[in-house]
């Protein structure tokens, strides 16, 4: 008969395993590497050790984040209006959220160019319903009306 193997991994070092793994594949806020512990229902002790280490060890930065997620999310043709919101759903602080845009000079008058031109393709507006249908796509894509307006 076989025995059964337990693991010997200790809560703290599954949850440092976990957030390092999730580390590994994409950049992450302090919140969401917390709420991902969380959901895996570590130990409260073990999350803020980990988190700490990681914080210690620079796997974690929110400001890095910060400026990676704009530039991301712009790349995919999102506005600042959204990208912000999103950030901030993230546990990035506005003020901080607003300095990362800031230093990355992310130039949304060019973003907002290639999303509209490749969702319309040149096609003309040819009444009021489709123009307002064009500046909703533009809204929620989170663009700002003097941004629309310069495209439109």
């Amino acid at each position: 008969m076989k025995k059964a193997k337990f693991s010997l991994r200790t809560d703290l070092e599954k949850a440092r395993a976990s957030a390092l793994a999730s580390l590994c594949m994409r950049e992450h806020s302090i919140k969401e590497i917390t709420d991902k512990l969380t959901r895996k229902e570590y130990q409260a002790d073990s999350i803020e050790i980990v988190v700490e280490e990681c914080l210690k060890d620079n796997y974690l930065n929110d400001r890095r984040f910060a400026e990676i997620y704009w530039r991301s999310r712009a790349r995919k043709g999102f506005g600042p209006i959204k990208i912000f919101h999103e950030l901030k759903h993230r546990g990035i602080d506005a003020t901080m959220a607003e300095e990362t845009l800031v230093q990355d000079d992310l130039d949304f008058d060019d973003v907002i160019k290639t999303v509209y031109f490749k969702k319309f393709k040149g096609i003309a507006i040819t009444d009021f319903k489709e123009k307002t249908k064009r500046q909703n796509y533009l809204y929620q894509r989170g663009f700002d009306s003097d941004l629309i307006r310069t495209v439109i």
